[in-house]
């Protein structure tokens, strides 16, 4: 019966505090559109969390780190759409400005009245939109203005490039279109993401005038570090993270020790009510981060940051001296900004999910294979429950080795 429904996060409604659905009290959507092509519900928007506006910061936190969350939908009395509030906010608006989060009402530091789009808007606008405005989140509508999801972008970047990388090895026109809509690509390397190089170098080309894709040591010229030490209180480096709008850095001896971002103030420090004056930001970060050097390509940044999940990336010299940090975000505006980006994801709407038709690979290249059962024509497939992809590893490898890489993917 289950394999009959529709997804949730293509129909739900979401009920407030006061058990009404959502409603933005003055929806502000993408610039009017036909409504043509891939609708925003094939996006998969993710359900939203909802608090009320009258709850505090720390009550707010405590629920978004409940749920693994990273924002939060913000209802007003009536239960209309009062706001939106994500980590980013947290840090910024309560940390940097040392208001008390148990106190501090979620309204008072929320961003109100935010932008939202809906369920039948052309996808492709949604994201150019988010891409443009810098939105990391965007409330998504029904039909009748309830707020039935969140599009977090990160997550469509990732859908996105995975749609063109299965269709580039099954040979599907959608992926070639990508590339034919562009330049040809000009004297670009890259031969480390070379699958993803084929198609979003044509972009690069176009956008740096047949150049090839600009490192990581371009971006961060001129850009703030956010550096501190193990012994930085958490108040001090929120302040920093703050003013750069960047995760923090932690080195000692010119060394990467660690990171901190955003989700981590949020989830480990405000969360769990820690003094943030008292506490350095050592007990909380996360330690020995994987890091890539300055010489490393957009294409390529983009590459690892889809392939492990990583929402940021740090920089360091061969040495170990460390350059800086760029998130997804850096790396699209790098790569020729929201209107080169279009063409990309119209692409990518035009190709079959990924997990439908996904083929596993092993370290050795062989398939990984199942034992074959007779099919019942009348059934639903497996494809359709969307099998998360398989973190693989070595079978001589040691428990530790393999723990370690299921904990640096969350696996």
């Amino acid at each position: 019966s289950a394999m009959e429904c529709d997804d949730m996060t293509d129909t739900a409604s979401v009920n407030s505090h006061l058990t009404g659905s959502v409603y933005p009290r003055s929806v502000k959507t993408t610039k009017s559109r036909k409504k043509e092509g891939t609708p925003v519900s094939k996006l998969r928007p993710k359900a939203p969390m909802v608090s009320a506006s009258n709850d505090s910061v720390l009550a707010v936190t405590q629920m978004l780190a409940s749920k693994r969350g990273d924002a939060a939908i913000i209802t007003d009395e009536s239960g209309g759409l009062a706001g939106i509030i994500t980590d980013t906010d947290v840090t910024r608006r309560v940390v940097a400005k040392q208001l008390p989060a148990s106190s501090t009402r979620v309204s008072d530091v929320m961003t109100a009245n935010p932008s939202c789009v809906s369920m039948s808007d052309p996808a492709t606008d949604a994201l150019v939109t988010m891409v443009e405005n810098r939105f990391r989140h965007l409330p998504v509508t029904d039909d009748s203005g309830a707020i039935v999801g969140v599009l977090d972008i990160a997550k469509c970047l990732n859908d996105a490039i995975s749609k063109l990388e299965k269709s580039q090895e099954k040979g599907s026109s959608a992926a070639e279109d990508a590339v034919k809509q562009m330049a040809s690509l000009q004297g670009a390397g890259g031969n480390q993401a070379a699958a993803l190089q084929a198609l979003l170098g044509p972009l690069l080309s176009q956008a740096f005038g047949g150049q090839s894709s600009p490192t990581l040591r371009t971006i961060l010229a001129g850009k703030p570090s956010t550096i501190v030490s193990p012994r930085t209180t958490l108040q001090e480096t929120g302040m920093m993270m703050a003013e750069a709008r960047k995760a923090a850095l932690v080195v000692e001896s010119g060394r990467l020790v660690g990171i901190f971002g955003f989700k981590d103030m949020m989830s480990r420090a405000i969360a769990k009510e820690l003094p943030l004056d008292l506490t350095p930001v050592s007990t909380v970060m996360t330690p020995n981060p994987e890091a890539v050097s300055p010489d490393t390509t957009v294409i390529e940044a983009l590459q690892i940051m889809h392939d492990n999940k990583f929402l940021t990336l740090p920089v360091c010299e061969s040495n170990g001296s460390v350059i800086g940090i760029v998130d997804v975000m850096d790396c699209v505006y790098a790569s020729g900004g929201a209107e080169g980006w279009r063409s990309i994801f119209s692409s990518a709407m035009e190709c079959d999910d990924v997990t439908e038709t996904a083929s596993v690979h092993s370290y050795r290249s062989a398939s990984v294979r199942s034992v074959k059962k007779p099919q019942n024509d009348n059934a639903r497939p497996v494809s359709k429950l969307r099998p998360k992809k398989p973190i693989l590893q070595n079978e001589s490898e040691t428990v530790l080795a393999v723990t370690k890489m299921l904990a640096s993917k969350r696996g």
